[in-house]
């Protein structure tokens, strides 16, 4: 079997990157029942949430392997390479150990009719075992009771903030939705973010209901931002008994000090040291999360926000870091996802936007777009996401462009950008960990 054959076995299962959230785990229980029960080999440390989750991951993954630890990372979706989603020590699964996985899973897929998302997770918590990983990191696909990650007795369970997303699964209401994801809790400690009243309510019943100790921050946990650049943030973190102070980030964006808080709680538990925890934290990248790369007319940001919340977050990032400065978008979408909604917040500072199409079966056409873009903003489509980019370069009054709306979107950005589908680096180069200035 080669690669391209392995990949197309997975995809050719049933449902897509969601299906996942059929009710019940029997399928993924099963699936590792064949395998010898891999989860068990190692330490779990799960992390869910609405957005941040993958940048929480990351950062944790970064300072337990700073940590001398060796680490697998299970994240999704991926942006250029399937190989993205499951790591040891930063570096993506090869071709042929994918092969290997989707051997090993053999039959029992069919037998089970498992979704993709399930085959994946059992191949990346099978390809862990075989690779003698001490901690996996998961990052939960989408809500979290049925979700294919929700497997073992993790050490550690983190929550980043939860707001409103992919209500055909989780439900139309904060409280619902926080009752999906609040539900990873089972053992280990908790950890989560700052929530809202509604969110916060269910996800401290949830713990004391699982008999967890749970660290929430505003209540135990706090985080401030010192200093901030382009070239990266310093920030404070704070818990019970413990503060560092000056910790530099390398990830950008106003919500990642958040993350970061999360990721160093969840370290610390897991018993990580201050010196792991400073290296991990500046070394750490997340691609795609308010990704920032010079261009010969001024600046380019790749970021996902594929939600409200996300966006939200993503304009308030823009405006920290860039101020004033109108935006170019260039923008497209899933059709299951809240396109006004995740437009609305981003279209006070845009100058023009760009309707570009992607690689998904799920992607909005562009002229579906374009009536919910004001004309003042000049629309204009664009048949792919390379001619999109052109037409920003080509603007002579764009000095920032934004690609945003969906990973999917961004994923192909960057194969255009890059060319290639070589998997991202989720870690800087010892070189680029300068102090601030």
């Amino acid at each position: 079997m080669t690669y391209a054959e392995a990949i197309g076995r997975l995809l050719a299962l049933r449902g897509g990157e969601y299906a996942g959230m059929r009710p019940g785990l029997e399928r993924i229980e099963a699936l590792l029942d064949a395998l010898g029960r891999p989860e068990r080999a190692y330490t779990l440390a799960q992390i869910g949430g609405t957005n941040g989750k993958g940048s929480t991951s990351a950062m944790l993954a970064a300072i337990l392997k700073a940590d001398g630890r060796r680490v697998g990372l299970f994240t999704s979706p991926h942006l250029v390479s399937f190989r993205e989603r499951i790591r040891v020590d930063g570096q993506a699964i090869g071709e042929d150990a994918v092969v290997d996985g989707v051997e090993a899973l053999g039959t029992q897929i069919a037998r089970v009719d498992a979704t993709v998302f399930e085959a994946t997770t059992a191949l990346g918590l099978d390809h862990f075992a075989r690779e003698r990983v001490e901690i996996a990191v998961l990052e939960v696909g989408l809500g979290g009771r049925v979700d294919s990650t929700t497997v073992g007795r993790p050490a550690v369970e983190a929550l980043g903030p939860i707001d409103i997303d992919h209500r055909e699964f989780l439900g139309d209401t904060l409280a619902a939705i926080a009752a999906e994801k609040a539900a990873i809790f089972r053992s280990g400690t908790a950890v989560s973010a700052a929530q809202a009243p509604e969110a916060e309510a269910v996800v401290v019943a949830y713990a004391a209901r699982a008999d967890v100790p749970l660290l929430l921050e505003g209540r135990d946990l706090s985080v401030v931002v010192r200093a901030r650049g382009l070239d990266g943030q310093r920030i404070d973190c704070v818990g019970p008994g413990w503060r560092l102070d000056d910790l530099r980030l390398g990830l950008l964006g106003a919500y990642q000090p958040g993350n970061a808080l999360l990721a160093v709680t969840a370290a610390r538990v897991l018993g990580a040291g201050e010196r792991a925890i400073r290296e991990g934290l500046a070394r750490a990248r997340w691609p795609g999360r308010f990704e920032v790369r010079r261009r010969a007319g001024g600046w380019l940001v790749l970021d996902g926000a594929h939600n409200p919340a996300g966006a939200r977050a993503l304009a308030a990032s823009l405006a920290t870091y860039f101020g004033d400065t109108p935006v170019t978008l260039i923008f497209g979408t899933l059709r299951d996802k809240d396109a006004a909604g995740i437009l609305q917040p981003l279209l006070a500072r845009t100058r023009r936007v760009i309707l570009a199409p992607f690689p998904s079966p799920r992607a909005v056409a562009p002229a579906d777009l374009r009536a919910l873009v004001p004309a003042s903003q000049r629309p204009a489509e664009a048949p792919s996401v390379a001619e999109a980019l052109a037409l920003a370069e080509a603007d002579g009054e764009a000095s920032l462009v934004c690609v945003a709306g969906s990973l999917a979107l961004v994923g192909e950005a960057l194969r255009v950008l890059d060319r290639g589908d070589k998997p991202c680096p989720v870690e800087n180069a010892v070189d680029s960990m300068r102090p601030l200035s």
